[in-house]
């Protein structure tokens, strides 16, 4: 997800979806610590795509994916933010498209029909389409059960067109290393093309079952695509032992992570079904060392660690050193990024939201907030040196970060350094070594 491409602008889309697009691949590579999009290559041209997506995260999940592509990109979002029409308008240039849902009552669901049909000309136009089969968000990594209308669309568009168009289905799953705040990682892992072709067939003879059988292959494929922790009455603790604990060899990549992380899901599963007194065992240790971990303010990585008192005065000395540039940084990027942060936190009582808010919010202020200190360095000293001043911004704004996260690492190995000869310190460490060896 490296790649920089600008052809966009020179594209025939709506305007409002160019600078939509703008921030998108802005955010992306800002917002995330480490992105990357598994399997983009194995998605077939030159016909209709349907893009079958976990919905974790609000508005983040489809734009991550539209700002992937080279084309425009729409999406079915629920109806009741069209309601005003000049809302309708502006939405309807982001290639946004109404869907109703049973709680918007039943005369409602009858105008689906109409942003049924959208998608069929879309599709068969060779356009692509963005669906989200489970129905509503939820940043739980568990996959829910799938709603038909993603089937019903692929194969009503067929029917429409005589059976004459290529369709296919892509399952994409989605993983966030972190749902609300950034610096975590970003994995989009699409799966084999499903081709509904395949179906058009059976469809004419027995469509509800066909139907059922294309649904129950999407969520097939969703599943395998995905972190997918089915014991929902252990959510938290197998959450962290997943993503919190780390690993025995040092990773390169955001897919070797993900995989890592799979397997040692799969590798608990296991335990749970053959050795269940274990597997609880782990649970409630981890339960435990999640409180530990809590109260004294550290990470479970430290238990591996083995610091010293000369490297930690060291350093120290390195952040103090480094601590006026930390300073510039924070005057030039703290405004942009705390005002996303306080305003989702303290307005938006949907969870699901933050990630999306911060995400756009924060593009957005930043080319502001920088834009206004390039205009007044530019008042004050000239076009040359804001020119620099340009350049030198968004590297400021990486170092001022990753030293606040040298600093947070600091701190915690501190603590643990000075406190790990304590008696509740080295139990933990016991229960930690034995956590860490099952699930390895």
């Amino acid at each position: 997800m490296k790649d920089i491409w600008f052809g966009y602008w020179f594209k025939n889309w709506f305007f409002p979806y160019k600078l939509g697009y703008l921030i998108v691949i802005s955010g992306i590579r800002s917002y995330f610590k480490n992105h990357s999009y598994k399997g983009k290559n194995n998605i077939p041209n030159n016909a209709g795509i349907i893009y079958a997506v976990n919905h974790q995260n609000a508005f983040l999940d489809p734009i991550v994916i539209a700002g992937r592509s080279r084309h425009p990109t729409y999406f079915l979002t629920r109806a009741d933010i069209f309601k005003k029409p000049i809302v309708a308008k502006f939405l309807s240039k982001l290639y946004m498209l109404p869907i109703y849902r049973q709680r918007d009552g039943s005369n409602s669901m009858k105008k689906n029909e109409k942003t049924f049909n959208e998608c069929y000309d879309i599709l068969a136009e060779k356009g692509k389409l963005i669906i989200f089969p489970e129905g509503n968000h939820n940043y739980r990594k568990s996959l829910r059960p799938l709603k038909k209308g993603i089937a019903r669309i692929a194969l009503g568009a067929g029917e429409k067109y005589d059976f004459k168009i290529p369709i296919y289905i892509v399952p994409i799953g989605l993983d966030y290393e972190n749902h609300f705040n950034m610096n975590g990682d970003l994995f989009l892992n699409a799966g084999n093309p499903i081709y509904v072709n395949d179906y058009f067939d059976k469809y004419l003879n027995e469509p509800a079952e066909t139907i059922n059988e294309l649904t129950s292959m999407v969520y097939k494929s969703l599943k395998n695509l995905i972190i997918n922790i089915n014991d929902i009455d252990n959510y938290t603790n197998l959450y962290y032992l997943i993503h919190k604990l780390p690993f025995k060899k040092k990773l390169l990549s955001v897919d070797e992570k993900f995989f890592y992380k799979q397997s040692r899901l799969y590798d608990l599963q296991k335990l749970n079904h053959d050795n269940f007194d274990k597997y609880q065992s782990v649970i409630k240790k981890t339960s435990s060392l999640i409180k530990f971990c809590k109260k004294e303010k550290i990470r479970p990585y430290l238990f591996q660690k083995n610091y010293t008192i000369i490297g930690l005065i060291f350093y120290s000395l390195i952040m103090l050193l480094l601590m006026p540039f930390h300073l510039i940084g924070l005057l030039t990027n703290y405004i942009p990024y705390i005002l996303p942060v306080i305003f989702t936190e303290n307005k938006i009582e949907d969870k699901h939201f933050h990630g999306s808010l911060k995400f756009a919010l924060g593009v957005i202020l930043f080319y502001i907030y920088w834009l206004l200190i390039i205009i007044g360095i530019y008042a004050w000293k000239g076009l040359e040196i804001s020119l620099i001043s340009a350049i030198f911004l968004p590297l400021i704004a990486v170092f001022n970060f990753k030293y606040w996260i040298h600093i947070k690492k600091l701190s915690g190995a501190l603590r643990y350094t000075f406190k790990k000869g304590k008696n509740d310190f080295i139990s933990m460490k016991k229960d930690f070594d034995y956590i860490y060896s099952i699930i390895h």
